[in-house]
């Protein structure tokens, strides 16, 4: 098995098991070496949300919606972030955007 599947495979699992900091410290290094890989990005970016690193779960959400403005769950995590920052205004254009591209809000 390739080694980033398998850092991947033990960050999901981390991440399933709500251990948000060690999914974070996988995820991290197979961004860098992998920063075009959606998943992977989408995992760190859910993950820094669960470890309430807030501002680079934002980070993350921001870059997803850049790469790939239809996706309503981008566009949805990035809401949730900015919300949890106390920054409604901001996120109440992604959260209206995901529900149009249907995600369940």
């Amino acid at each position: 098995m390739n080694i980033d599947l398998l850092s991947f495979e033990m960050a999901r699992d981390a991440f399933d098991e709500r251990r948000f900091t060690d999914a974070v410290r996988s995820l991290e290094p197979l961004v860098q070496r992998h920063p075009d890989d959606r998943s992977v990005r989408e995992l760190l970016a859910r993950s820094y949300f669960g470890a309430a690193m807030l501002g680079k779960a934002e980070e993350q959400a921001r870059d997803l919606v850049r790469r790939s403005p239809s996706d309503a769950y981008a566009h949805l995590l990035l809401s949730r972030s900015l919300e949890r920052q106390s920054r409604h205004d901001e996120a109440r254009g992604h959260r209206v955007m995901a529900h149009v591209l249907g995600a369940e809000v």
